[in-house]
């Protein structure tokens, strides 16, 4: 398979934060988070790992990597138990990523939704294919023209899930996606982590700082493949 390569400074390259950490956490913690797709993912990057990893070894990195697989099994835990009362719901996670949610709450029924940027669903499809009941839409979540790609059924109800999304959103514009989000997907459920500034600006000075990741204002975007 070829190899992407993600460019540096970029929205793009805090993939690689839970990307990363993932690795890490499933290779010390596998009783939290048994994730073998990070390793295989990591192998089909073109990026360096290897400067990344030695920070990821550093205290500031093990915490974030340990925060990374806490907040994936926990917002996996608010999804399986939504699950339990509503079996074929839509299972929509928002700012995908290289995520593999719901390939572990995927109960058989249930039909699940990635959404992410154009650039980030293409490298999404090469590396993590949609399985049975899945499907990965490329979109901003601001447009809110992709709530009629959701096979929305209020019987059988929705749980959306964010990791790490927020916070690259202004207050305004989460408030007018959570109210618009309510009266298109009514009774359906949304999870998410958040933190105030303080810790947003802490997250900025020391997680992204040491893993040596300056973000740009530019939108999210990845190379085409190289050899």
């Amino acid at each position: 398979m070829e190899k992407y390569r993600i460019e540096k400074n970029t929205v793009q390259e805090t993939l690689i934060i839970p990307l990363y950490g993932r690795k890490v956490c499933a290779e010390r913690y596998p009783d939290m988070l048994n994730d073998g797709e990070a390793k295989r993912i990591i192998e089909h990057i073109e990026y360096d790992f290897d400067e990344k990893g030695k920070l990821m070894e550093k205290q500031p990195g093990l915490f974030g990597a340990l925060e990374v697989a806490q907040r994936q099994y926990d917002l996996s835990c608010e999804v399986e138990d939504y699950l339990k009362s509503h079996p074929e719901a839509c299972v929509v996670n928002m700012g995908c990523g290289l995520d593999t949610t719901f390939t572990r709450v995927d109960n058989g029924k249930c039909k699940g939704y990635n959404l992410d940027f154009p650039d980030i669903i293409d490298i999404r499809n090469e590396l993590l294919p949609a399985g049975e009941r899945e499907e990965s839409i490329a979109c901003d979540l601001n447009d809110f023209s992709w709530f009629d790609k959701i096979a929305f059924d209020e019987s059988k109800g929705a749980v959306f899930f964010a990791a790490g999304v927020f916070y690259y959103f202004k207050t305004e514009q989460v408030k007018a996606l959570f109210s618009a989000m309510a009266k298109h997907f009514k009774g359906s459920k949304i999870v998410f982590d958040a933190c105030n500034r303080t810790g947003a600006k802490m997250m900025t000075k020391t997680w992204l700082k040491e893993a040596g990741i300056y973000i740009s204002t530019n939108r999210r975007k990845v190379s085409k493949p190289t050899n």
